[in-house]
């Protein structure tokens, strides 16, 4: 009988292959051990005490009271992890980069998972905080000294092992693991990568009570209509900011949620379970670019309620149309906040004034709220929004005429303009706004007002209208709170159902551009479909969609001069007046002046005193009788002038006459009004001198004789116009200080 050869094989290649990747040859090479503790490593293997999960920590290494080498880990770098007490099912919730120590010397000396950072739901999260369900963040991998290690010369600490969810073992038991990182396997080998034969581990209990996920859930959504309840059409808001204090004085701030996948924001502090019985408190704002919370933002809450919670549902409209209640029953509502700003109450009785702008304190328990264990909220407050629109307007002095605000033009200070009310927000017409509100008349709101807002005018509204002054760079700002449009009131209602801001009339001034300007207001959310904040009001043209920016009301005053005639500026008065550099550095570089001309017989152009064969122009204007100190004598530039001004046209050309009514007009800009200035024509309107004198040299420069003697006759007119004949020269002056006085309060 023939014995059969049993199969012969070499471990060499298996020896060089675990030698290539450096895992133990044995199945228990792994030295030392493992063990859970307290905090500060006190205790060794706490399995029944730990009261929650939060308390359990993990020591590798010598226990306690024992010498440095027993026990020790090989040095290096490991992963840990928590399971259930088969392995089969991981209970760490944060990703391995997260659970990775140091061993040096045989302990845990330094945690890697400080600074680094994973995606979370399309966040980034620390791996030292972890996201729970109340939309906050809890410390985790608290890594502290080992107290019986932890100086020299080892310095062992012990690290956190939160977060983890909760065992399926009815004992509450748990078990804790270490694997070096160079063992780790992928994520489907042995227990989740952590090898058993490679691995240490040790079994922990937990007494800990199932943690109570949904007491409150918090919905925002933007009143559109400004009608305290939620109406087709009108979304929900996320990312609105939102800050909750429990029993404990403890305070978390968040955002709300986006609700589109079925949930709202659920409310839950871990430190408040158990303190439904005390004083609670919910502040909800949002706050915009450099301006606090609460003061002159760019919203307003407009209802506060509590109602029984209900799941994100849609109406026969569409996703973006949520249902949350019928809104006609007093059942619907558990509670309703009060503010002192009104409200009508148009969709159900007996339950205004409605809204807060802020809630008041609360107890859960007063609205229902028991100490249950369920993953859904009990109650839902839902708050909602509304936006208003800063109306800026601006007064300017408009000293070109042109009706637009340019550069170098400057405001008009204390300058009264007002803010009419749409019609259709007034109480007189069944709206939400008194038609006064004043420290005497509809106090409490004025003194809403007040507090919330900083604005302190009395009244603030008087009739419907909000009278103010503009400030010293001639601006006031006008906080539109509410939209047009209430509720389901037809707008035909109201035939003339938009808002006006206007400016005031006065003696002695004109208005450059419209003096009322009509505009609409609505309350729109920005982001995609309008489901971000902020809230704004914005203003529209009325009945377009044309926004509405900076209203510019520009206006000119007018002023009176006495213009002299020619032959004013020819005799010894007018000469007493005129300066010789005057006409040298700029009468003779106009055209009219800068070379000679056919008409001028006494003398020539330009002004200089001498004929061009440099004989000298004879004395002007009886000059024997000119008093001492006014040089017109022969050959003098102001003799030459004189002569020019009452030469007679024999010749009847046309530009002679214009040429010497334009050269008195030019003296009477000079030293009548000391430059250019906008005149207001003789038969209305107004233009500036510096037109006025290149049309009429234009017109000098043309062969239109029509055209010379229309401009002749204007310089004419306005040369022969006299305050004291009660029809003077009205200009528009340089600097608004010199103009009539400012129009009187409304």
């Amino acid at each position: 009988m023939k014995t059969r050869n049993k199969p012969r094989f070499s471990l060499l290649p298996m020896f060089a292959a675990l030698l290539a990747v450096g895992l133990p040859m044995a199945a228990n090479a792994l030295s030392g051990a493992i063990f859970t503790t307290t905090e500060d490593g006190g205790i060794v293997n706490e399995n029944v005490r730990y009261g929650s999960k939060l308390e359990v920590y993990l020591d590798g290494g010598p226990r306690m009271n024992a010498p440095a080498s027993a026990a020790a880990l090989p040095d290096g770098n490991y992963y840990f992890q928590v399971t259930d007490p088969s392995g089969k099912k991981l209970l760490s919730l944060d990703p391995v980069i997260c659970r990775e120590v140091k061993i040096t010397n045989g302990v845990i000396t330094e945690y890697l998972g400080d600074g680094r950072s994973y995606q979370n739901k399309g966040k980034e999260v620390s791996c030292t905080e972890f996201p729970t369900n109340g939309n906050k963040t809890t410390t985790v991998h608290a890594f502290n000294p080992d107290m019986d290690h932890g100086g020299a010369p080892l310095y062992a600490m012990v690290i956190q092992l939160y977060p983890y969810a909760d065992t399926p073992n009815k004992g509450g038991v748990y078990k804790a693991w270490m694997t070096p990182v160079d063992n780790y396997g992928a994520v489907n080998e042995g227990f989740h990568g952590f090898i058993p034969r490679y691995s240490k581990t040790d079994n922990f209990k937990v007494k800990e009570k199932k943690p109570q996920y949904g007491i409150i859930a918090l919905r925002n959504y933007h009143d559109a209509n400004l009608n305290c309840r939620l109406d087709l059409g009108e979304k929900f808001i996320w990312q609105w900011q939102y800050g909750i204090e429990d029993g404990l004085n403890v305070r978390n701030d968040d955002n709300t949620n986006d609700e589109s996948t079925g949930d709202p924001t659920t409310i839950l502090l871990k430190e408040a379970l158990g303190q439904l019985n005390d004083l609670w408190s919910l502040d909800h704002f949002r706050w915009t670019e450099h301006q606090d919370k609460n003061l002159n933002s760019q919203y307003f809450t407009t209802s506060g309620y509590v109602h029984d919670y209900q799941a994100f549902s849609s109406l026969n409209t569409g996703p973006e149309d949520p249902s949350l209640w019928d809104g006609d029953d007093p059942n619907d509502f558990i509670q309703r906040f009060v503010m002192e700003m009104p409200c009508p109450d148009l969709f159900d009785d007996g339950l205004a004034p409605h809204t807060s702008n802020e809630f008041s304190d609360f107890i859960p328990t007063a609205l229902g709220v028991e100490s249950l264990v369920d993953s859904d909220p009990q109650i839902t407050i839902t708050l909602s929004q509304v936006g208003f629109a800063n109306i800026k307007v601006k007064k300017i002095f408009d000293t070109n005429n042109n009706g637009i605000q340019d550069g170098n033009e400057v405001g008009l200070a204390n300058w009264p303009v007002r803010l009419k009310y749409a019609p259709s927000l007034l109480e007189s017409n069944g709206g939400p706004i008194p038609d006064t509100i004043s420290s005497t008349v509809n106090a409490d709101v004025y003194a809403e007002v007040v507090a919330r807002f900083g604005l302190t005018a009395d009244p603030i509204l008087e009739n419907g209208y909000a009278n103010r002054m503009t400030d010293a760079n001639g601006e006031m700002t006008f906080s539109v709170l509410l939209p047009n449009g209430y509720g389901d009131a037809p707008l035909t209602q109201y035939p003339s159902d938009f808002y006006q801001v206007e400016e005031a009339t006065a003696q002695g001034w004109m208005a450059t551009s419209s003096i009322t300007i009509e505009f609409d207001v609505r309350s729109e959310a920005s982001g995609p479909d309008g489901r971000l904040p902020p809230i704004m009001g914005n203003a529209y043209l009325d009945n377009s969609n044309n926004p509405l920016d900076d209203v510019v009301f520009t206006n000119i005053c007018f002023n009176e001069a006495s213009f002299g005639t020619k032959g004013y500026w020819h005799n010894k008065n007018g000469l007493g007046e005129m300066e010789t550099a005057f006409v040298t550095s700029y009468i003779n570089t106009l055209d009219p002046y800068d070379s000679e001309t056919s008409y001028f017989g006494k003398g020539d152009e330009p002004f200089d005193g001498e004929f061009s064969d440099g004989t000298d122009v004879d004395p002007a204007y009886k000059n024997d009788s000119i008093t001492d100190g006014i040089s017109a004598g022969a050959g003098t530039v102001k003799a030459e002038v004189s002569h020019f001004l009452i030469d007679s046209n024999g010749g009847g050309d046309p530009r002679e006459q214009l040429a010497q009514q334009l050269l008195a007009f030019l003296f009477n800009i000079e030293y009548r009004l000391g430059g250019d200035a906008v005149l207001m024509m003789p038969g209305g309107g107004t233009m500036s001198t510096a037109d006025i004198v290149s049309a009429a040299i234009s017109a000098w420069q043309g062969t239109d004789a029509a055209a010379q003697n229309h401009y002749k006759t204007l310089l004419d007119t306005f040369n022969n116009m006299k305050v004291a004949d009660g029809n003077g020269v009205k200009y528009v002056p340089s600097d608004p200080s010199q103009c009539p006085a400012l129009p009187s309060p409304y």
